[in-house]
């Protein structure tokens, strides 16, 4: 191959692109997938290591691109470069699926790996908050190494109102979802990384026409002062989910409110649109390579 550019999807592929990217005289896009160096499970060596190349090599790019706004603030802060270019990573639109059979009752689902800082143990907690409101069901769907304690928990606290779902294919995840009338994207600030990330769920809930429960993080509220589409719960704690809950089963109002919105983010925040702003850097960057007025 002869590229004009060479793109380095994430930090664990900067270092050779940028070496190959010197030895064949073509420009490289960093897409820095998260904050590396920020990452909870980056340590020790491995972190001084990413810090370095990083620091070293960012210098070195001609374009860089991350997910989501706030990391786009933290690179530029930090390295004092411009302002990468936020591409989300989100849904395609030919992947919208808004079914209009739902699953009993108001069902409220977080779906995912089953891991710490993703909100499912705060669910588990809420569910007796919710005996009240025999329709209000919470629902997970997935897998991972929380699975056999959220199920002991749940048991404990005599989860009737809480449901264990398999996991599906990624293609049916959508259409999945959107036979529930709630979609949960609490990502939690256990790290930096997490803190300025935004959560692919969001956008699949969004594709799914759901109203979403958002943890407070700032993409979180930068997209819901933008397009409205759910609630944000002010603390991590299974007393807000609970009242976020309620709320949106009892003001249907606002539930229909953020349905709307949902789709509207959806249409306009989605792979198709994203990968177009991409796609017009590259070529950008390919008709400088090329000389190209």
């Amino acid at each position: 191959y002869q590229p004009d550019v060479i793109h380095a999807n994430d930090l664990n592929t900067l270092l050779p692109c940028i070496k190959a990217a010197k030895k064949l005289n073509c420009a490289v896009v960093y897409d820095s997938h998260e904050i590396c160096v920020e990452n909870q499970n980056v340590k020790g060596l491995n972190k001084l290591y990413y810090a370095v190349v990083e620091k070293f090599y960012i210098k070195k790019i001609d374009r860089m691109v991350c997910v989501s706004n706030a990391a786009a603030e933290y690179f530029k802060d930090k390295y004092h470069i411009e302002k990468p270019m936020v591409v989300t990573n989100c849904s395609l639109k030919a992947e919208q699926h808004i079914s209009v059979e739902k699953n009993p009752g108001f069902e409220v689902l977080n779906h995912g790996q089953f891991y710490e800082g993703r909100g499912y143990d705060i669910m588990v907690e809420a569910s007796p908050l919710l005996k009240d409101y025999p329709e209000i069901k919470l629902a997970v769907r997935g897998f991972g190494k929380l699975e056999d304690q959220l199920r002991k928990r749940s048991a404990e606290l005599g989860g009737d109102n809480f449901i264990f779902y398999p996991k599906v294919l990624v293609e049916e995840l959508i259409p999945s979802a959107s036979k529930s009338s709630v979609g949960v994207a609490i990502t939690e600030p256990v790290c930096l990384n997490f803190k300025l990330s935004v959560s692919n769920k969001l956008f699949e809930y969004a594709a799914a026409g759901l109203p979403v429960i958002m943890s407070d993080i700032p993409e979180h509220r930068y997209l819901n002062e933008k397009y409205e589409f759910g609630l944000i719960i002010p603390e991590n704690t299974p007393e807000a989910f609970a009242e976020a809950v309620i709320k949106l089963y009892t003001d249907k109002e606002l539930y229909n409110k953020c349905k709307q919105n949902a789709k509207k983010l959806s249409d306009e925040v989605n792979w198709e649109n994203e990968f177009g702003k991409l796609i017009e850097v590259e070529r950008e960057l390919v008709k400088k390579q090329n000389n190209y007025v």
